[in-house]
């Protein structure tokens, strides 16, 4: 299992929303990449980075740094946040990121989508954010009426990397991982998942390790790390 440490971009800067709220947001570095070199002297091998302008805005405005962190690390990235067109995929994937996070256009362009998974095989993945059980889109700033079961359905043969599976109304929170949304997304397809939203400390990482999931290929944690409460090094020993 993979112990992707998060950094969420906005303006620039190395930040935290509560539960996708951009007014609940709060600064923790203005350098993304010395934060990306503090996970890396940690022992991180994986980086989770989310461009929230771009995902609000449909536009990757802090590419950038995402560069910066790619040439002056030996971190591996997935990367998401606004990538809607084949020019922004091109373009990130020759700056060396290996995983391409596909959200609001996995739902609002499905002729790109299918074109983008088929042409880059296993480097796209879907960012499947859930909130009050509907899927969200555009930042977490809509939500749209899909049945689940038949988009799960729908994407199950396709040579996708991951699905990354977020209970927007516990991200930030600290209240630990939505086991009934995690169990439902994986009892459903067959693609490996990525647990995301409400990790709060070590404890989580031990009992997510425990259930010993086989389609479960890691987990992204963010603010317990950033508030103190959890040991990026101590849970990284934990996923080896």
């Amino acid at each position: 299992m993979i112990l992707f440490p998060a950094i969420d971009l906005k303006d620039g800067e190395c930040v935290r929303l509560i539960q996708g709220d951009f007014n609940r947001s709060k600064t923790y570095n203005s350098s993304p990449l010395d934060q990306a070199k503090i996970f890396e002297g940690m022992g991180a091998e994986w980086l989770h980075c989310v461009d929230l302008d771009g995902a609000l805005e449909g536009n990757s405005k802090n590419i950038k740094s995402i560069e910066k962190i790619c040439v002056n690390t030996d971190l591996k990235i997935q990367y998401g946040g606004g990538i809607r067109t084949k020019d922004q995929v091109q373009v990130l994937l020759k700056t060396g990121i290996p995983n391409i996070i596909l959200g609001t256009s996995v739902f609002e362009d499905t002729n790109f989508f299918n074109e983008m998974v088929v042409k880059y095989p296993n480097s796209i993945s879907v960012a499947l954010d859930m909130k009050q059980g509907q899927i969200a889109t555009k930042g977490w700033s809509k939500v749209q009426k899909i049945d689940l079961s038949e988009f799960l359905k729908s994407i199950n043969d396709m040579p996708i990397n991951s699905i990354i599976c977020t209970d927007v109304m516990r991200d930030g929170t600290k209240q630990g991982i939505n086991y009934e949304i995690l169990e439902d997304v994986m009892s459903k397809t067959n693609i490996a998942c990525v647990a995301s939203g409400g990790v709060s400390s070590i404890e989580d990482i031990k009992l997510l390790s425990e259930k010993n999931y086989k389609s479960l290929k890691g987990v992204i944690v963010g603010k317990a790390i950033y508030d103190g409460e959890l040991d990026l090094g101590s849970a990284l020993e934990l996923v080896k």
